[in-house]
Formats: C-alpha cells, structure tokens, sequence
C-alpha cells in the first residue's frame, strides 16, 4: 500500500465515496462523514480563479481597506500571508475581546467609508464570526449592506441569511463552488489564502497567475517529499513533530501549523498523543520536519510549505489508519456552552500570575507539557512575558502559550483526550466596555461569550486544567 499512497490521494480527490476503490485508505480517512474534504489536493484550474475574482472585484470598486474576520483555518493562513508584506490595507480581527475591536479601529478609523469587511465561515455559523461581524455592523450604521462581503460554502448562505446577513454579498469559498475543502485544507487554494494575495498585488492577475503557476510547478515534487517523511515516521508512537517555519514568519504561520497538525491527528486513536513545536534547535523527543525544497518567492514557498505539510499529515494518517479531516471532540466543548447559555458563568478565581502558578503546582501531575490558553486580547510583549515566567517555574516540562480564541479552534480537538498536558485557561480581570462607536451592550455581549467559551471549555477538560482571571 506504501507505494501507492501518492496515487491513491489523488485517487480520492474529486472522487464520491462509493466511487473509490475499497482498497484506498482515503475512502475512508478522507471524508467526514460523507462529506469529501479531498478538494485541496488537486489544484483548481487558473481560469476558475480568475473568473471568481472577476465577480469580486465588482463589490472591491471603490474599497481600498480590508477587515478579514475569521477563525481558525479561516483567518491563520491570511495572516501568515500578510507577514509577508511590509504594509497593506489588509487586517485580520478573530478575538471577542473589545482590545482588539479597539486596536483595530485605531488603524481604519478615517478609512471606514471604503472598507470593506470580509467575514469568512465555511458552516456560516462560526459563533466569533458572528458575533464580530454583527459587532461590525455598528461601524457603517444603516450602510452596512455596502461594506459586507461574506466568503462561505455555497449550501450555508442559506443559514448566513437566516443570521442577519440577506442583504450582504456572499461568494463561495472555493473558485470551482464546490465545497470539498476542510478549514485547515482551505490555504493556499481557496479565496481564503487567494483573495488577500490578490488585493496584496494590487489586483495584478499576471502576477497571480505567475504566482499560482509556480506554486502548481512544485506540487508533484512536494507530494513526493512529503511522503518520504510519513514513511519515515510511520512507526512512532507519538506524533510530536518539530516543524521548520522561516523565523521572517513564525508569530503568523506557526497557529496554521498547530491547527494542520492538532486538528488533524489529534484524540484520533487510544494514547496516540500529537504535539506540534516549532523551534530551529533540536528538542529532545520531538521529530524534526523541513520541507527541503528551496524556492526563492516568498508567497510561493509559503503556499508550498502549506502543501507540504498538509500533504504529509494525509500521508502520515493513512499510514496510521486516522481520519485527518473530522474535529469530532470539538463538539465537546459547543455542547458545554449549549448547557450553559442563559445561566450565570459563576464566579472565576481573580489571581496573579504568582497565585495563578501556586494554583498550577497544586494541581499539575507528571504531565510534561502546560499550555497556557489566553482568553483574552493579549499586549505585544505578553505572551512572551507569560511564558518566560512558567518556563522558570516549570523547568522540567515544554510551555506553549496560546490565545483562546483561536486554541479552541487548532487545539481543543488535541486537548480533549491528551492526558500528557496540563491547561491554564486565563480570563482577563476586566474588559474595556467602552469603545465607540460599539455600543457597550455589544461589547458585553461579547465579553460573555469569551467567558462562556473559556468556561465551556475548562468544564469538559476539568480534571487537568485550571481556569482563572488573571489581575
């Protein structure tokens, strides 16, 4: 089977299930369900781009500045791109936190009346996209229909004009209209990864063709690559890689590579744990992965390292029997909040960071990892600040820091059956509720949302986490 894995992915891609051959591992592992999540493998024809972009730039007439609201899978991969570029009129918001509705509006605030915001949901549902956007609506008052432009899956515009939304636009995700791509699988070939890099060239479509061109030269090379180093790693017991990421662009693309990694291998199979470090030094029992392939175009090598990756973690699953496409446990934590909407979140222990390690050495087992989950908007310097002080205090053990709005979304799938991590789920003691021009009812409706998230999930991991507001 090994050496027919390269054939049987692409195979699969484009394929209905009952059209696949029984032997072919991904007739299997590569749907959720009976929904196909293969779409991502074979590269969409040029010209279909083209025209779907064609369409688009009717509603960009007259917008010079881009808000992209998305999470996770939806909004990871725009970011890694636009680190790529020293200065844009392109800005991501994905936290429910009024810090970053704050910090967002200082840089649009005398550019709103050609802005444009660009939700991106594939289910049109996503709780903090909601909630975000309606939270955006606030800018353009009565005009708001002429500054939104939603990117979905065809079969949930439906479901975005149940939610508010039937006089906004809405595209599909994918330029072939299909919707054959899981969140994670969505960069770089989809509007989410294509339609920035558009506006980034300034709508060049020589210039993106080029582009995308180069990127579909090296495909059969990088799938090649990426099979190699699933079969070398086909017999671990642990799926801990350390994944090379350019330094130019780690802060931005290593959360892209978390999700890939996490979501799609994680609490897959019985004391199969995956942890995803992303370091230029060698970290003991850790797996070194590098894309090998040297290619002198930044956007183009970021397009193929996405490949690469993703491509490795299909190889890598079928050689383990896993299902790489489905987030099954993330449900866990919905079905939590579902319980708890319209009671009262309960008091939250407010401590320091002093109190809040205390907390952690009481509780914490033989668990070799912490992950620090910051439900909050957190300043330049603070993630780093965090983790500096439980890498002093906790010497022994590996510390992630990430922020929750996003971790719910790359991480919790891992979380939920990792019995090797321990979790610190941090509030922020108080939230700014006065931002104009957002109403404060807006905003708090907001804030209790992060709370409900941040509370929903300690819940359903309560007996290795620790959830706190940090003072």
């Amino acid at each position: 089977m090994i050496e027919k894995l390269e054939q049987y992915l692409l195979g699969a891609a484009g394929n209905n299930q009952q059209d696949i051959a029984g032997n072919n591992p991904f007739r299997t592992i590569g749907f959720d369900q009976n929904a196909p999540r293969l779409g991502w493998v074979r590269p969409i024809p040029f010209l279909d781009i083209k025209k779907s972009l064609d369409d688009i730039d009717n509603i960009l007439k007259g917008k010079d500045t881009f808000i992209f609201v998305g999470i996770g899978g939806s909004g990871n991969g725009i970011k890694a791109l636009l680190s790529l570029f020293k200065e844009s009129p392109l800005y991501t918001l994905d936290s429910l936190d009024p810090a970053a509705l704050e910090e967002l509006i200082s840089k649009i605030a005398k550019k709103t009346d050609t802005a444009l915001v660009i939700p991106i949901s594939k289910s049109g549902t996503t709780k903090e996209t909601q909630l975000l956007s309606h939270t955006l609506k606030e800018v353009f008052g009565k005009d708001w229909k002429n500054h939104f432009l939603w990117l979905s899956d065809p079969n949930s515009f439906e479901k975005l004009s149940s939610a508010g939304w039937q006089e906004a636009k809405k595209c599909a995700i994918q330029p072939d209209a299909n919707a054959d791509m899981g969140g994670r699988f969505s960069c770089p070939g989809s509007l989410i990864f294509l339609l920035p890099l558009f506006l980034l060239l300034k709508k060049n479509f020589n210039e993106l063709e080029r582009i995308y061109n180069e990127y579909c030269f090296f495909q059969e090379t990088i799938r090649h690559e990426a099979l190699e180093e699933a079969i070398k790693y086909k017999d671990t017991d642990k799926a801990y890689f350390n994944v090379y990421i350019d330094p130019e662009i780690h802060r931005y693309f290593y959360p892209w590579v978390v999700q890939l990694f996490q979501e799609s291998i994680g609490s897959k199979k019985e004391s199969f744990f995956v942890k995803t470090a992303s370091l230029d030094v060698k970290i003991d029992g850790f797996y070194p992965l590098k894309l090998k392939l040297q290619i002198k175009n930044p956007v183009v090598s970021l397009m193929c390292q996405m490949y690469f990756l993703q491509n490795f973690v299909a190889f890598y699953a079928a050689l383990k029997g896993l299902n790489f496409v489905n987030q099954d446990y993330v449900e866990k934590y919905k079905s939590q909040m579902r319980k708890l909407e319209g009671e009262e979140i309960g008091e939250i222990p407010q401590l320091t960071l002093d109190e809040i390690i205390s907390e952690v050495k009481k509780k914490i087992g033989k668990q070799p990892f912490v992950e620090v989950v910051l439900y909050f908007h957190p300043f330049a310097t603070q993630m780093e600040q965090i983790k500096s002080r439980f890498n002093k205090e906790f010497s022994a053990k590996q510390i992630f820091v990430f922020v929750g709005s996003d971790w719910n979304h790359h991480s919790y799938q891992a979380a939920f059956a990792d019995k090797n991590s321990f979790f610190v789920i941090l509030l922020a003691a108080s939230f700014n509720q006065e931002i104009k021009p957002f109403s404060s009812q807006t905003l708090n409706k907001n804030i209790e949302s992060l709370k409900l998230i941040a509370k929903a999930t300690h819940l359903t991991i309560v007996d290795k986490s620790l959830l706190a507001s940090l003072s």
